[in-house]
């Protein structure tokens, strides 16, 4: 969870605005409502007689008084657009043959390859994806892709961005990441975790396996990449975990190492980790609630992790919690934590944000990679590893994971 918030993927972005202070630009046109315009009723007018009466003619009757206003008309509802048609998903040869034309630009080499793809595939999103993850692919469609990306980078400016703010101001971001990840984890909390259908309050308890083995499988991602740094997860017996969620990472951290201590900001999450701990009969395990980031009472460790979480919160929180957290860890502990470093359009201001509407989603914010290594630096941690990840997918982003050493104490 985030800041706190609740651990990982937490709420996708959806077109979810980023606050005053922390939003990407955007109209908030709605564009059936282009050229509609407001029919005012005027009513008629009397039209009097161009004729002129004569003295001995009586007066005509006075007019009747004008009766009550009649109310404007009501405006017409903006035509909704149809939905779309579904169409049948199942691939077919033709399909196969457009998607080599369209994507990569040529014929498929025989029958026997189409047919390959169709066994592999059999649905067209399945086809769209494998056509797309292929090398030939990559290769052919950089320039057109990632080009524009390259140049429109090319000429940003660095975000300003404030890390230092009040107390009072630390206590309302954190009471917003409270709010908001104490609701989710009421009405969806595993959906909360990993936004997929599949893990949505109606489906999530069948597929409770599924879920628990997204957590396992980013354990072992995490293993090989400290198995390629020659760092042993034996000589770093004792982790910290912040944004625990619902467990799904905790559990199998608990494996890798001999204690860990999980945090998070959503007691409702807490409580559904403490049971995912118990019932995988896991000791060793810690959790709390974040009731304040400044004076988290986080223990000495020798591994720390957080993934999807930070960008959760806005830039201040986020490095007060690397401070927090960081702070507590022994001589040659190893960090390891992902973030947003760059987002297109993103702009951050204290004041802006805490002058809007409180926002009723969970929100995504940046943490400049400079201001990462300063923190680094000012703790005493030499960088061993930093990459772009792609837990953040998206050619206006970029994620990127940190794996960090300290080497002295501050």
């Amino acid at each position: 969870m985030v800041c706190l918030v609740a651990e990982g993927v937490r709420r996708p972005e959806t077109g979810a605005r980023r606050r005053a202070g922390g939003r990407q630009a955007g109209s908030g046109e709605d564009p059936e409502a282009k050229g509609q315009t407001d029919t005012l009723e005027t009513g008629n007018r009397s039209v009097v007689s161009a004729t002129q009466t004569s003295p001995s003619e009586a007066p005509p009757p006075a007019a009747a008084p004008p009766g009550p206003a009649k109310p404007p008309a009501a405006k017409p509802a903006p035509a909704r657009k149809p939905a779309p048609k579904p169409i049948d998903r199942t691939a077919t040869a033709a399909d196969v043959v457009a998607a080599y034309r369209l994507l990569l630009g040529r014929e498929p080499e025989s029958e026997a390859v189409v047919a390959a793809h169709l066994a592999a595939a059999p649905e067209i999103g399945a086809l769209r994806d494998r056509i797309m993850g292929s090398a030939e692919f990559q290769r052919v469609a950089y320039g057109a892709v990632a080009t524009p990306t390259i140049r429109r980078a090319a000429g940003y400016d660095p975000v300003p961005m404030e890390i230092e703010v009040s107390a009072k101001d630390t206590e309302k971001m954190q009471a917003q990441a409270r709010r908001i990840w104490t609701r989710l984890g009421q009405e969806r909390p595993f959906f909360s975790i990993l936004p997929e259908r599949r893990f949505s309050p109606d489906f999530a308890a069948r597929n409770a396996e599924a879920f628990q083995k997204t957590g396992r499988d980013e354990i072992e991602v995490l293993k090989r990449r400290l198995t390629a740094l020659e760092i042993d997860p034996a000589d770093h017996p004792e982790a910290v975990e912040y944004g625990c969620g619902v467990g799904r990472v905790t559990v199998p951290l608990s494996v890798l190492f001999r204690k860990v201590t999980g945090f998070d900001i959503s007691q409702p999450h807490i409580d559904l980790a403490q049971q995912a701990v118990r019932g995988a009969g896991r000791k060793g395990v810690s959790l709390s609630v974040v009731k304040d980031i400044r004076a988290l009472d986080v223990p000495q460790h020798d591994f720390f992790y957080t993934r999807m979480v930070l960008h959760r919160n806005p830039p201040p929180l986020q490095a007060q919690i690397l401070r927090r957290c960081l702070g507590r860890m022994r001589v040659g502990g190893i960090a390891v934590f992902q973030l947003l470093t760059h987002l297109e359009g993103y702009t951050y201001d204290t004041a802006a944000w805490l002058a809007a509407k409180p926002a009723e989603e969970p929100e995504v914010h940046v943490l400049r990679q400079d201001i990462v290594f300063g923190i680094l630096k000012e703790l005493g941690f030499q960088p061993l590893h930093v990459a772009r990840d792609h837990s953040l997918p998206g050619f206006d982003r970029i994620s990127t994971q940190f794996i960090a050493r300290r080497v002295r104490l501050d």
